[in-house]
């Protein structure tokens, strides 16, 4: 992440708003809440689950208007895909959320919306201008 994103603050999009980000490697973790520090969130509001098990039982606790989940969980097979299965679930949980899905497995942002997502970011080297537009799209909707 740019020291730019982290030192400076953008458009408050997130004030006020609980969001749920799953992932199981902490860089992205912090990555994604350091990007939703930048658009106004507060740490207080973020919470983290490092699994598909904790983030669907994080998700139904504390009733998440946004959640943005890895899609890929294991790190030693990188065609894993079990976070498909969140998202429906929590689609289930709170239907009038916004589910985002984001990897940095190529080609499977359909799938991603066909399982219930919302929209993808994919990761990697464009992350922060990725997130950016998810930011865009998030205002417009």
């Amino acid at each position: 992440m740019g020291l730019e994103q982290t030192t400076k603050k953008g458009e408050p999009v997130f004030r006020d708003k609980k969001i749920l980000v799953v992932d199981d490697l902490e860089k992205w973790l912090k990555d994604t809440s350091n990007n939703l520090i930048y658009y106004g969130s507060e740490r207080k509001n973020i919470y983290w689950a490092y699994d598909i098990k904790e983030g669907e039982r994080v998700y139904y606790t504390e009733k998440q208007p946004i959640a943005i989940t890895d899609i890929n969980f294991d790190k030693n097979n990188i065609k894993d895909t079990q976070g498909l299965v969140l998202i429906p679930k929590m689609r289930g949980i709170n239907p009038e959320g916004i589910i985002v899905a984001m990897s940095s497995l190529k080609n499977i942002e359909q799938k991603t919306l066909e399982a219930g997502a919302d929209y993808f970011i994919q990761k990697g080297n464009q992350f922060i201008e990725n997130f950016d537009r998810f930011v865009e799209w998030y205002k417009t909707r």
